[in-house]
């Protein structure tokens, strides 16, 4: 995993066949909050789709890639201050093309990310 125990760490995993929900703990200190932005750290939209995909891998137990986004909504700005802990909650289908990949980064107050997409095996 690219990210996990460097940009967050996994505190939580509920997975019930091909849906998940992951409890993730932001870590602050990571690397990529000192230049997105410097004294005042904000989650970057590409580790929210990163972080995705590795919740993804984690839930079918395989290396995966994302093929297609169809769709993906930043929807709050995310910082590792504010939303400290956050829920990946997910449903995974098998498509034609993959596997269909529904998920959202979420706290109990605010939606942080929609993702809508194709991954591959």
């Amino acid at each position: 995993m690219l990210l996990e125990n460097k940009y967050y760490q996994m505190e939580d995993a509920t997975v019930c066949g091909m849906k998940g929900t992951f409890r993730i703990r932001l870590l602050p200190d990571c690397d990529i909050y000192r230049g997105h932005f410097p004294g005042h750290p904000v989650c970057p939209g590409v580790c929210h789709i990163e972080t995705i995909k590795e919740c993804a891998m984690r839930l079918m137990g395989k290396k995966m890639s994302i093929h297609t986004i169809r769709q993906c909504r930043f929807l709050s700005v995310a910082t590792p201050s504010v939303c400290s802990e956050v829920n990946v909650t997910m449903d995974i289908c098998p498509v034609e093309e993959g596997f269909k990949v529904t998920a959202r980064i979420a706290d109990d107050t605010r939606v942080y990310a929609d993702f809508k997409g194709i991954m591959t095996v």
